[in-house]
């Protein structure tokens, strides 16, 4: 059934056509370079997701290769970005398949990778929602998170309290609740900041 182009809009990755009957189409930038339309184009809606359909698998490899030239990414990130580009989910599951064969795309790298950066700045329960966040299992999470230097998160905690309440003034009650919930926000679990907070407050109540 042949149609006309009524609009075509800028998306990040892809090209959104609309048509006068109704529908839209998106379209990966590659692809619509491929095939490219302008408005008021006859098209015949079947025919072109035919045309995307036997590029898009080659297409879809090479955008993902692109977005990992520029930063590592996990699974779960490069199959969003594909699929919000306009590729379909088989093309690319097949691209992120043959880019973990290759040792390009790998969820623990990038995962451990990624704590080793934010070991020192986040305390656990920041390190876990980052990772969630990327797109890395639950149980991938667990397991390194046991490996992490916890030596470090300590020293890290120790730090941030100092810094917080460097040229702060007033209650040591006040200043132990400040300092605690500026540890918080970081994600550092409650032990560790009454660990740290401790050794800032030496002879801080037991209750606080």
């Amino acid at each position: 059934m042949t149609d006309a182009v009524l609009e075509i809009k800028k998306r990040p990755g892809c090209k959104l056509v609309s048509l006068k009957g109704g529908e839209q189409i998106k379209v990966p930038n590659a692809l619509f370079r491929l095939y490219t339309l302008k408005v008021n184009d006859p098209i015949d809606p079947d025919n072109y997701r035919l045309l995307l359909k036997k590029s898009e698998a080659r297409y879809a490899l090479e955008t993902a290769v692109r977005i990992l030239e520029l930063r590592d990414k996990s699974r779960d990130e490069i199959m969003n970005k594909l699929l919000d580009a306009g590729y379909s989910e088989q093309a690319a599951q097949a691209a992120c398949d043959k880019l973990e064969s290759a040792g390009y795309l790998n969820d623990r790298r990038y995962a451990a990778n990624t704590l080793e950066r934010l070991n020192k700045k986040y305390g656990a329960i920041r390190l876990k929602q980052e990772l969630r966040q990327r797109g890395i299992g639950e149980d991938l999470i667990e397991e390194l998170l046991l490996d992490t230097d916890k030596d470090a998160q300590a020293e890290a905690a120790v730090r941030l309290a100092q810094k917080t309440l460097r040229g702060k003034t007033g209650e040591k009650r006040d200043l132990y609740r400040r300092a605690y919930a500026a540890l918080a926000r970081r994600g550092y679990t409650p032990d560790v900041v009454k660990s740290a907070l401790q050794q800032v407050f030496s002879d801080a109540p037991d209750d606080l």
